[in-house]
């Protein structure tokens, strides 16, 4: 690795990252285990069960969706775990110190205020609300509470994401370049939300988390369309700039026959390939100075080679499932107050801001509308300058 930019010299070797990685959330101070609560049974939130149920730090206490069949043959699964079809009978019923919800959006803002305000701190799906005016009521709620609101980023928590922040923090890519990124997944039968809204969310959490000034520019603007009829933009084009005028393309697609999720972010330095649809290699680090853009290195990528059957729309990779470990052991950190940084749900705010600020943009045929998006002002003063600290590798 010597021939490496100097900023990146400190870095541990590869094989020590894994090390980190897979122990992650091994080896600490034994305490209580948390009390946790599904609501919604659906292939997101079955997999946030199955993640809870794995999770040393957490009992999976109980499930609860309206299909309650669909709530009773995931509890079957789980050890008999108590189902439940709503959320108010759930909270009569059994103890519990969390919520996970995993509801539509129409329903994420009344289940989640359900949750709070009977003492629960709650992990929430993504988005999390359906306007940012419902998302700050809800943060007050859980403040008010001393309660932890936390948004569902999956990726956040994948060690190549990390990765890629750790690199950004270093200064090794130098200046930015430009941003690019892409998801597809194809599938027409999903209009209850448009496109923007339905994938949107994911790459902007992954923006938010490894860009050095997080998720916050000035203006954005997007466009989209419903070539099909379906009522509902399906593939759509979004568009906003750094701070040092480096262009972000975020394009995500229900049109497309092949699933895709990539992310490619070009320094003057280095440039970084990132792709969800690999099993190995997910994260390329890349030398434009050099003959064929040779590789100077791989970080970690783990090689799940045995995919698990895990809900009805079809095998989940077991990296996928490590990811949601990892999420829910840092939840556990953050109300057991023992991971301090940046306020979970400050990412889950400026998606929705970015999210509210598109949907102002195709009012207005794709011009530029501003991005109200809130600050870290309740972080430690200490890291307020960088609040998107790495979760994996935190100190």
């Amino acid at each position: 690795m010597s021939n490496l930019p100097a900023p990146t010299e400190n870095y541990q070797e590869e094989d020590e990252m894994n090390a980190v990685a897979h122990d992650y959330g091994v080896g600490k101070e034994p305490v209580a285990r948390l009390r946790m609560a599904v609501v919604g049974a659906g292939s997101r939130g079955a997999s946030l069960a199955r993640a809870f149920h794995a999770c040393p730090e957490w009992e999976l206490t109980a499930v609860c969706d309206v299909e309650i069949d669909r709530a009773g043959k995931l509890a079957a699964q789980l050890g008999d775990v108590p189902w439940f079809e709503t959320i108010d009978e759930l909270l009569d019923s059994v103890e519990v110190d969390t919520a996970a919800i995993a509801t539509p959006l129409g329903a994420l803002h009344g289940t989640t205020m359900t949750a709070l305000r009977a003492g629960k701190h709650v992990l929430a799906e993504e988005p999390l609300a359906d306007s940012l005016v419902r998302g700050h009521e809800m943060v007050s709620e859980a403040q008010a509470n001393g309660l932890v609101l936390m948004t569902d980023h999956p990726h956040s928590f994948e060690p190549a994401i990390q990765k890629i922040q750790k690199l950004m923090d270093s200064g090794s890519l130098g200046e930015i370049l430009f941003v690019e990124a892409l998801l597809s997944e194809p599938n027409l039968l999903k209009t209850e939300r448009d496109v923007f809204w339905d994938l949107a969310p994911g790459n902007f959490a992954i923006l938010d988390q490894v860009l050095p000034e997080g998720l916050a520019p000035l203006e954005v603007s997007a466009f989209g369309g419903d070539p099909l009829g379906t009522g509902r933009d399906c593939v759509g084009h979004i568009n906003f700039r750094l701070s040092n005028d480096a262009p972000v393309h975020v394009h995500v697609n229900r049109l497309s026959r092949a699933k895709t999720h990539q992310l490619l972010i070009a320094g003057t330095r280095l440039t970084m390939v990132w792709d969800g649809g690999l099993h190995k290699e997910r994260l390329q680090v890349l030398d434009p100075c050099l003959p064929n853009q040779q590789k100077h290195f791989s970080p970690y990528c783990p090689e799940p080679e045995i995919p698990q059957l895990l809900d009805e729309d079809g095998p989940q990779l077991i990296l996928e499932q490590q990811t949601l470990g990892r999420m829910a052991a840092e939840l556990a950190k953050r109300i057991q107050r023992q991971r301090g940084g940046f306020p979970p749900h400050l990412p889950g705010l400026r998606v929705l801001a970015m999210l509210e600020a598109i949907a102002r943009s195709r009012s207005i045929d794709g011009q530029a509308s501003r991005v109200m998006a809130p600050f870290p002002e309740d972080s430690d003063p200490d890291i307020a300058g960088n609040w998107s600290q790495s979760i994996l590798w935190s100190k």
